[in-house]
């Protein structure tokens, strides 16, 4: 690609239209190369379903993720993040989704049976914003994105996935729900307890900051490669829910969202971070816990595994979109 842009200054683009023009190639084939990337990796953790890798194979990544990948993610981005206005943004659009999510369930899916109503209450208000998001953020606004991500994530999709969620397993399941046990969970999350070591510690010492850069790497290959291998992409019945479902999580929620940021003029990179956030696929652990607790499994599957697939698309759109404000 750098031998493209030199090409582009040096020979053809002699006039400003053709310059720009040249421009923004450069900058779509930038994107392409990481969303091919992203959906090699998918494609690669799918496939290995078919080798002789353990079931619990995802499982194994995800608690390296959790215990290693992120938290020395959180350690290197979260010092960079400086609390102002504009982190109100990523910090209150989770429970503005939530709400939303919360009306269009009960306009279009009102008459649906308890446990397809249970999955999408699960699936519908959270979205991948880790796993899948970071390095989708990465590619489509830059790695500077990823600390907003980061706020939207922790203080928005894990605490409503550990509160909300668990509230709706109970109150569908038919068990209680224990205030103890939530914030006992919350206090003893990997991800979260590093949050509050960054805030306190601040910017790492130098010598300790190449491990910390390593170990982040490994975030991004294994999370896609984690999601890849927990796809399920049979879709049997169900098939009108499904798109509706897709079109609630995917274009009418983040419209929505887009909306209200047009309406106030919210641009910039904090505002496209937070609407990129709030257009993400299904949460792969959402869809796991509705599975595990019987709540429309195939359902839940076939929303986890094709959105990300859609979502790949439809992101890419609601960034343009996001450009014309």
């Amino acid at each position: 690609m750098a031998v493209f842009w030199s090409f582009c200054k040096a020979s053809s683009c002699k006039y400003k239209q053709i310059g720009v023009k040249c421009r923004f190639n450069f900058i779509l084939a930038g994107i392409m190369e990481q969303i091919l990337f992203i959906l090699f990796l998918l494609s690669a953790g799918y496939s290995l379903k078919y080798f002789s890798f353990p079931k619990n194979f995802s499982h194994s990544l995800n608690l390296f993720i959790i215990y290693v990948s992120f938290p020395a993610t959180i350690l290197l981005q979260v010092p960079k993040i400086h609390f102002d206005s504009s982190l109100i943004l990523p910090v209150m659009v989770p429970y503005a989704v939530l709400f939303l999510s919360l009306v269009f369930v009960y306009l279009f899916f009102k008459n649906e049976e308890r446990n397809t109503k249970a999955a999408l209450l699960l699936l519908l208000p959270l979205g991948n914003t880790s796993f899948f998001g970071f390095p989708v953020l990465e590619a489509l606004v830059g790695t500077d994105a990823i600390q907003y991500g980061i706020v939207y994530d922790q203080f928005g999709s894990f605490v409503l996935l550990t509160t909300y969620g668990a509230f709706v397993i109970a109150y569908f399941s038919g068990s209680s729900v224990s205030v103890k046990h939530i914030i006992k969970k919350i206090a003893t999350f990997p991800p979260f307890i590093f949050l509050l070591i960054a805030f306190i510690v601040g910017d790492l010492p130098v010598p300790v900051l190449p491990y910390a850069e390593l170990l982040s790497k490994t975030l991004v290959p294994l999370a896609i490669i984690s999601v890849g291998f927990s796809m399920q992409l049979k879709l049997d019945g169900q098939k009108d829910v499904f798109f509706k479902a897709m079109a609630v999580k995917l274009l009418l929620t983040p419209l929505v969202i887009l909306a209200v940021f047009k309406m106030f003029g919210l641009t910039g990179e904090v505002a496209l971070t937070t609407l990129l956030e709030s257009a993400m696929p299904p949460m792969i652990t959402a869809g796991a816990l509705a599975i595990n607790a019987g709540f429309a499994p195939k359902l839940s599957a076939a929303l986890v595994g094709y959105g990300i697939v859609f979502a790949l698309f439809s992101l890419q759109i609601f960034k343009y979109l996001h450009g014309l404000i």
